[in-house]
């Protein structure tokens, strides 16, 4: 978490030290990353750096954890868009994701260098108590007509499965430079999958 001092930025110094971690981040594993290029990018002292963070890792999971933030609202206005059909909403919201070109090269750069922790983060990304209720806005919004009762009792486990296969499909697209294409043709495929599973067919 961010120290008092950076939340108590000016929003322009804010936003210039954002946008320097961005491209640090965007560039290189958090272990390669430097200080001394975040710096330069914001032209700030180094110990200006050291009164917003304690340190680059907690530079790097505030930016992290913003991005998961926006990508949560995204996924709920696309769900809404859809009237609550989860599944083509799945396929708008990957579509978006990874052709989103402010945060390609970022979620490109964690997801092909991800640990642990961040694994954790884009496998609950949908059902994260933490992240202000997003779980129960997305019960709220899904039709669950359409789903089998199996699913609808566990929606959770449902949730996280369908997060770990879009990060699946989200890192064959990075690693393997796939065209959108032939992604999204692939997710689609792995989705349908699961589709049978759980769509309840009238």
């Amino acid at each position: 978490m961010p120290k008092t001092t950076f939340f108590n930025l000016p929003s322009g110094k804010k936003h210039t030290l954002i946008e320097a971690l961005q491209k640090e981040f965007s560039h290189v594993p958090l272990t390669d990353a430097s200080i001394s290029n975040i710096i330069q990018y914001a032209n700030i002292p180094r110990g200006s750096f050291y009164q917003y963070f304690h340190n680059k890792e907690d530079a790097f999971y505030y930016l992290f954890d913003q991005h998961i933030s926006i990508t949560i609202e995204t996924f709920l206005w696309i769900l809404k868009k859809h009237d609550g059909n989860l599944f083509e909403a799945m396929v708008d919201f990957f579509q978006v994701i990874i052709s989103d070109e402010e945060n390609y090269r970022f979620f490109k750069n964690v997801l092909l260098n991800m640990n642990h922790r961040m694994e954790d983060s884009f496998t609950n990304i949908f059902t994260d108590e933490k992240k202000k209720g997003h779980f129960d806005q997305i019960t709220k919004i899904v039709d669950f007509k359409q789903l089998k009762s199996a699913a609808q009792n566990e929606f959770s486990q449902l949730m996280k499965l369908l997060s770990t296969i879009t990060v699946h499909a989200m890192t064959q697209k990075y690693a393997k430079d796939l065209p959108l294409e032939l992604a999204l043709k692939n997710y689609r495929a792995q989705l349908e999958l699961v589709k049978n599973g759980v769509i309840e067919r009238r």
